[in-house]
């Protein structure tokens, strides 16, 4: 297996805590005729209280391109902080940022036991010239969708000491936000699962959204009861 690895120097800077981040073009190449994976080298320049992966190990994954072609079994994180893919190659143990632009969905395997598919969706808002494109989990596709972003915050600092210098940190957490997408294309944004919040986004519905929760003895502020409501929506011929 062939690799070819162009290299341009972007920059370099050095950060307060004297770490090196460094951005370069690599397209990987795996052969003549498998499709390629493009991006930038990926540095952990600077250092958090609190994870900015959504998978803390590498693991196997699958990613389909924006041209159609799927590339298998390259070892993944996904990074909820900067909402970007990372891609280890394991013939020279670099980190790189994939082209978000050519990643159509992706599929992490054996995260919690199973395997977590993503995909990229656009939730630009009505009348806004700028495009937002976010990588998020499918959660449940139908009539309605439901997606789930694995954003991580930045919620303020800290100051530790290390080696009798006081070092600032960013303080991380995990603030997952949901996309509802409708039978329109539209889309419907929860930052939190409630369940007067959600019977608020269907007034109409209203009533036969409440006999489903009561009928199903669903707890919709628990997530994968919340998944489960809007699977029951879409098997109700009503809705």
């Amino acid at each position: 297996m062939k690799h070819f690895i162009c290299i341009s120097v972007l920059f370099i800077c050095i950060s307060t805590n004297a770490q090196i981040n460094v951005r370069t073009i690599v397209p990987d190449v795996d052969s003549t005729f498998l499709p390629k994976l493009t991006g930038e080298f990926f540095y952990e320049d600077k250092q958090y209280i609190g994870d900015q992966y959504y998978n803390k190990d590498w693991v196997n994954g699958d990613i389909l391109l924006s041209t159609g072609a799927m590339v298998y079994d390259k070892s993944l994180k996904y990074n909820g902080l900067f909402d970007e893919l990372i891609w280890m190659n394991t013939t020279n143990f670099g980190k790189f940022k994939l082209d978000k632009a050519f990643v159509r969905e992706f599929w992490l395997k054996n995260v919690l036991g199973s395997t977590i598919h993503f995909k990229q969706i656009d939730v630009s808002e009505a009348n806004s010239s700028h495009k937002s494109d976010i990588f998020v989990e499918v959660a449940t596709e139908g009539k309605m969708s439901l997606y789930i972003q694995h954003k991580i915050t930045v919620l303020g600092s800290e100051n530790v000491s290390q080696n009798n210098i006081l070092c600032s940190f960013d303080l991380l957490e995990a603030t997952p936000t949901y996309y509802i997408k409708l039978p329109s294309a539209s889309y419907l944004k929860m930052t939190k699962i409630r369940r007067r919040a959600f019977l608020k986004l269907f007034p109409e519905k209203k009533k036969a959204i409440g006999k489903i929760i009561r009928d199903n003895h669903l707890n919709i502020s628990h997530e994968s009861e919340f998944v489960k409501l809007i699977e029951l929506m879409n098997e109700e011929t009503s809705m």
